[in-house]
């Protein structure tokens, strides 16, 4: 989906879920990157639209942002997200990111 809509020399460094041994809802996506990044789980958060998502991302002790675009809200907060958005300019996900 990043090289369809042309974003890939936008990112330093990408995990493809279907390159990680065991990909969501397995958290090693998540792991992968905060190795990386050399980064605790604890600041860091993230984005999610899918149960399996969110799973993944709880069980690498993410705080999930759930995005609302794919599944209903209630879905995402049953998976372990504990904030929702309707999407990308919702006022409430700015609001939190500048507090």
């Amino acid at each position: 989906m990043i090289s369809i809509v042309g974003l890939t020399d936008f990112f330093e460094f990408l995990v493809i879920g279907s390159e990680c041994e065991r990909a969501k809802p397995f958290p090693d996506p998540y792991l992968k990157a905060l190795e990386h990044f050399n980064i605790p789980s604890s600041r860091a958060f993230a984005l999610e639209d899918s149960p399996s998502g969110v799973k993944a991302a709880v069980a690498a002790g993410l705080s999930v942002l759930g995005l609302t675009t794919r599944n209903p809200g209630q879905e995402l907060i049953d998976a372990g997200a504990t904030f929702l958005i309707k999407d990308f300019e919702d006022p409430d996900l700015w609001n939190a990111l500048e507090s």
